[in-house]
């Protein structure tokens, strides 16, 4: 059985803001279908790791699992303790960051074939925004915007562990879903578009909408014919 999360986007408590993820973190845990889960976050996209790690940990700590860690440092220095943090997870952590960071760092530390057998006993893999990207076919990511090669988000291919297209921070008033609506009308594509607060529980081909913000929507926006289709879905086989 082959288990992933995808969310959206959504602030799991940084500074003093609001916790905005807690129902769809609870169920990240109860899909690892365990008592006390090994929770395993990579910091792999996102130049400020540790302070991130500091707060997932202790989410995820009074979620009841044990949490580990991994960044370059411990990659780079202790190939071992890299595979058995790997081969002993439960749930495997990618938070959000720069989508082709990741992509090159998990492809020049060779860890990908790594993830790949997680997958496939049953580990749950979770991914924010440019972490959900990374499992995906392709996502709708804002690396060149962040790295100044460009000004306009663009299509990424992802790792292909699910054979969809993805896009993160799909929100009425964005740049983001004002740029693919765009970006559609020029080329055929069905994107799953999930807006912060949003994620997709997906278990092998069915997936399920969790939401810590009911008002929220998430859709398929696809481009068919010359016609733009925006449909909100909560729960259905991956097409």
């Amino acid at each position: 059985m082959k288990k992933f999360m995808l969310i959206g986007g959504g602030n799991i408590g940084r500074g003093e803001t609001e916790y905005e993820t807690k129902e769809i973190d609870e169920e990240v845990v109860r899909m690892a279908e365990k008592e006390n889960p090994n929770f395993l976050f990579i910091g792999l996209a996102s130049s400020f790791s540790d302070s991130y790690y500091d707060i997932v940990k202790v989410i995820y700590k009074n979620l009841g699992c044990t949490p580990a860690y991994l960044k370059k440092k411990n990659i780079l220095n202790n190939p071992d303790i890299v595979k058995n943090k790997i081969e002993s997870a439960d749930i495997i952590y990618f938070g959000g960051g720069d989508t082709i960071k990741l992509l090159d760092n998990l492809r020049e530390y060779n860890m990908i074939p790594l993830i790949e057998k997680a997958i496939e006993r049953g580990c749950v893999l979770v991914g924010v925004s440019a972490g959900a990207i990374m499992m995906c076919k392709e996502g709708y990511s804002d690396s060149y915007k962040l790295r100044g090669e460009s000004d306009s988000f663009d299509f990424l291919e992802g790792l292909g562990f699910l054979n969809i297209s993805f896009c993160p921070h799909y929100e009425d008033d964005s740049y983001r879903k004002h740029d693919l609506i765009e970006d559609l009308e020029k080329e055929n594509r069905m994107v799953y578009a999930l807006p912060n607060n949003t994620a997709m529980k997906i278990i092998d081909n069915s997936y399920e909408i969790i939401k810590s913000d009911p008002s929220k929507k998430v859709s398929i926006v696809t481009l068919k014919d010359k016609k733009l289709e925006e449909k909100t879905i909560e729960k259905g086989s991956l097409k």
